[in-house]
């Protein structure tokens, strides 16, 4: 009797698997429902989500860091439900006459919440977004910027070519990359988000000026992804460097490479500053930075020394 049950288990399991096997081979009717990986695309990107009840409350309060600067810590964690994708750092710079908003967080309800809690510190709009690199924690905001404060968004060109499309790989086109909050956060706090183009991107490190401001927006190029940037304000003496800097937790550096990093602990050493704001952590002093280089001349060092032993 329980192999009859077993044999019966197994072939409902069989007949339940079959949409499902060989689907890096079956051709779809429209080519550009696989992704590069030969994948089907489980869901395309929608102009909104939508769902009932009131927003998420991201609870949001703002630390000031230094004169111009204040910050919104995230979660130590991966970005999950319960933390509705709060788990990195976005700060917001006082201009003379406008805000300045680096790195715009998980989802435009993000980004709203964080708006109206500056907002009680000067009641001004945001003139600008500026993104660090293209991981989605950190720039699904910018949707509400752009519609609501008609700001004008800097960023890496990664941005649009990875995720707008289409993607060149090995001589084919394939549609933008997924995001991971549109699948992994609760409606009520990714509805309204939206893909937000980059205004401006550059090929080099930009000196700017915005309301007031003087800003070193400086390009370390490969570093925890494919185009890091960190962001200097010499007169404030302070930087904001997104993940090239983490502490408190170790870099996944799924994206990233060694050397990379290095770079970027460099040419972040080489500029004077008193606050650093990471992109993952809560120190912000002149120790900000150590753990990091710490851990990436580590394996940098250890790594070497086994290849000469042949490893």
């Amino acid at each position: 009797m329980k192999t009859l049950l077993s044999i019966i288990v197994l072939v409902g399991a069989f007949f339940a698997a079959l949409p499902f096997i060989g689907n890096k081979t079956t051709t779809p009717e429209v080519k550009h429902k696989l992704d590069a990986d030969g994948n089907f695309i489980l869901n395309e990107w929608v102009p909104s989500r939508t769902g009932k009840g009131p927003d998420w409350d991201y609870n949001l309060k703002p630390v000031q860091v230094s004169e111009r600067v204040w910050c919104f810590f995230g979660a130590m964690e991966m970005p999950t439900k319960e933390n509705a994708g709060d788990m990195s750092n976005s700060c917001y710079i006082k201009g003379d006459d406008a805000w300045i908003a680096w790195d715009s967080g998980p989802s435009y309800i993000f980004a709203k919440q964080a708006y109206e809690a500056m907002q009680k510190i000067a009641d001004m709009p945001v003139k600008a977004v500026i993104v660090s690199h293209e991981h989605d924690d950190h720039w699904l905001g910018n949707n509400y910027y752009k519609e609501v404060h008609h700001a004008t968004i800097y960023g890496p060109a990664s941005i649009n070519e990875n995720y707008y499309g289409p993607r060149h790989i090995d001589g084919k086109d394939y549609p933008g990359m997924q995001t991971r909050m549109i699948k992994a956060l609760y409606q009520n706090a990714i509805r309204g988000t939206v893909l937000a183009k980059v205004d401006k991107s550059f090929e080099e490190t930009t000196k700017l000026n915005i309301s007031g401001v003087n800003l070193e927006y400086v390009k370390v190029g490969y570093a925890h992804s494919e185009e890091d940037w960190f962001l200097y304000l010499p007169d404030d003496k302070t930087v904001l460097v997104a993940d090239v800097v983490m502490n408190g937790r170790v870099t996944s550096n799924r994206h990233g490479i060694v050397v990379g990093q290095i770079n970027a602990l460099n040419a972040i050493k080489s500029r004077e500053w008193d606050h650093l704001v990471p992109g993952h952590g809560f120190i912000t002093d002149k120790t900000a930075a150590d753990e990091s280089v710490l851990y990436f001349s580590l394996l940098k060092d250890r790594v070497l020394e086994k290849m000469e032993e042949g490893v």
